[in-house]
């Protein structure tokens, strides 16, 4: 049987720690579906900003499956495997800063507060929209590593990444951003998923890594893996998360078919 060539982006930048992650779990989707589906080779051989390789997904072409923040607008351009890749975690965030701004984030307590500071976020990510319905200033860049030489310039006042995200960025970045800090401190929180996501073309694709996932959620490896790799083990146990204060805002782009009950998807921290 000939080995099915998959392929999908290289890491962005030396920041790009979640990477691992998501290629770990591709790996073992595909994994659990080769007595079905036949042998594969994962290739990452692209570096695409998220704009780029959508677009690129979209026309099938040059990557085979791609990783991203969920929107009504991408399940209906491309195939979604509705499988949230963290869990939902990944709409709890906090903020990679400059150790300069500390004393000024430990005194935010409400959205109102929170909207007197410049956040800064990719071109193309859903949250920029959510932040931005949510009334918060967002100055956006298309280069995932500007973002933080942006935030280092003092143009920016903070980052929010996913609370799996942040730390491992700043520890990656520490030597050239040694001021950055990962504050834990306040969670802003919205309803959002990641999805890996293929070609319209390929329901081929989208079946098998459905498949995958859904068998690693059912025998316990797909938890395992959460829960053991570098970038998510931090999380657990998830009660810590809920003495943390929080700022909730809604997310009007979310697909409104999405299912939060659903505890085999769906952690809560509280």
């Amino acid at each position: 049987m000939a080995v099915e060539q998959i392929r999908t982006v290289s890491p962005q930048s030396k920041a790009d720690a979640s990477h691992s992650y998501y290629i770990g779990l591709l790996n073992l989707a595909l994994e659990k579906t080769r007595d079905k589906y036949g042998p594969f080779s994962i290739t990452t051989n692209e570096t695409l900003q998220q704009g780029r390789a959508l677009v690129e997904l979209i026309h099938n072409r040059r990557i085979d499956v791609y990783w991203a923040g969920t929107s009504i607008k991408r399940e209906r351009q491309l195939r979604a495997i509705n499988i949230p890749l963290l869990k939902g975690l990944l709409g709890y965030r906090q903020f990679i800063i400059d150790k300069s701004k500390l004393s000024r984030f430990s005194k935010i307590e409400t959205l109102a507060d929170l909207k007197l500071y410049k956040a800064c976020q990719g071109a193309h990510w859903p949250d920029s929209d959510i932040l931005e319905f949510a009334g918060l200033e967002v100055i956006r860049n298309p280069i995932y590593k500007n973002l933080f030489r942006q935030l280092a310039a003092g143009r920016r006042d903070y980052f929010p990444r996913g609370v799996s995200e942040g730390g491992a960025e700043v520890a990656a970045v520490q030597d050239r951003y040694p001021d950055f800090i990962w504050y834990q401190k306040l969670i802003l929180y919205y309803p959002f998923s990641m999805y890996f996501f293929v070609s319209p073309e390929r329901e081929d694709l989208q079946l098998r890594i459905q498949l995958g996932l859904e068998i690693a959620l059912e025998d316990g490896t797909f938890d395992d893996f959460m829960r053991n790799h570098e970038i998510t083990a931090d999380l657990f146990p998830l009660s810590k998360w809920s003495k943390v204060r929080r700022i909730s805002i809604h997310n009007p782009f979310i697909p409104d078919n999405t299912s939060f009950e659903n505890a085999k998807y769906w952690l809560q921290t509280q």
